[in-house]
């Protein structure tokens, strides 16, 4: 369907223009930075769902992440991974994934708050090693559940935040610097704990699943063959179709189709390339080739798609 060649995808960095992507501007809330696109030092924003937007995404986000469900439900999409966070669910990602936000319930409401690896560099400077905190990898889990006297903890925290940010006095990116710091020390106690009661449940074959999407989320640019992941994998081409087909209802490749798409998606509503000029840049043999693609996965045309998001 396309040749093995990488097409760009437009990457949302932190800066004033990302507040009109997940804010209505209605001005309900007066929560953290909700009302406002300034962010502190170019580099911190601290939100509520309140004012959120009915969807979010597809975007490809160049900062780190973290949220905290306080009520309700929604559904996140982090690549090919979906999570459903409830009570006490935490939510981390990091630059470079393509992440949306949809179909919450009508008592969501969580916290989040997006920064910069600058900003934190200084306070946590293994932080883009991915070691010490392995929620920020690709090969980590990034939504788990936390107690609930580590969550209220942590929600404290984002409320001192809060009250850090309002104030604007002297050392006040220092004191958020300190405030993350505790968030991710926190979380990755509970992290710890979770791991061990939630590992060996699934099973193989689920396992081999789970870390094929994560493969494919971090490699569809550039890796398009399922025989590649095989490999990765250190599986036959043929078990690992078999696994991800007693899995899910959808063969291996699909799963790379479905990125595809999600990028695709990307270039539709946060670009103004024509249909041909998608389809070229994601290297489809022509327009017509794109269409029937798109279609068979969205159900509807690019345009279609286009317009009525």
């Amino acid at each position: 369907m396309y040749k093995n060649i990488p097409a760009e995808f437009r990457k949302f960095k932190l800066d004033n223009e990302l507040f009109l992507i997940h804010k209505t501007g209605s001005g309900k809330s007066d929560f953290g930075m909700d009302n406002t696109p300034h962010l502190l030092e170019n580099g911190f924003g601290l939100y509520s769902t309140i004012d959120l937007k009915n969807k979010i995404g597809p975007i490809k986000t160049e900062y780190y992440r973290i949220s905290l469900t306080r009520t309700g439900t929604a559904d996140f999409d982090v690549g090919l991974e979906k999570y459903k966070p409830r009570r006490n669910s935490i939510l981390f990602g990091f630059p470079g994934q393509i992440f949306s936000l949809h179909e919450f319930s009508p008592d969501f409401l969580a916290y989040y708050m997006l920064f910069s690896e600058s900003l934190i560099a200084e306070a946590i400077p293994d932080l883009n090693k991915k070691q010490r905190f392995p929620f920020f990898s690709f090969s980590g889990t990034q939504c788990f559940e936390l107690k609930e006297e580590t969550a209220v903890d942590i929600e404290f925290i984002i409320f001192k935040m809060e009250q850090e940010i309002r104030r604007n006095q002297s050392g006040c990116s220092d004191m958020i610097r300190l405030y993350i710091q505790q968030i991710l020390i926190l979380a990755n106690r509970n992290y710890g704990e979770w791991i061990i009661n939630n590992t060996g449940r699934t099973g193989a074959l689920q396992d081999l699943f789970n870390n094929y999407l994560k493969l494919v989320s971090q490699h569809f640019l550039t890796m398009r063959k399922v025989s590649e992941y095989a490999r990765m994998l250190h599986v036959s081409a043929d078990h690992l179709n078999r696994a991800i087909k007693s899995c899910s209802d959808k063969t291996a490749h699909e799963f790379i189709d479905e990125m595809i798409l999600i990028e695709a998606k990307n270039y539709l509503l946060y670009t103004k390339l024509t249909i041909a000029e998608i389809a070229y840049k994601l290297d489809f043999s022509d327009p017509s080739h794109f269409n029937r693609s798109f279609k068979k996965i969205a159900l509807c045309t690019p345009l279609e798609f286009r317009n009525r998001s």
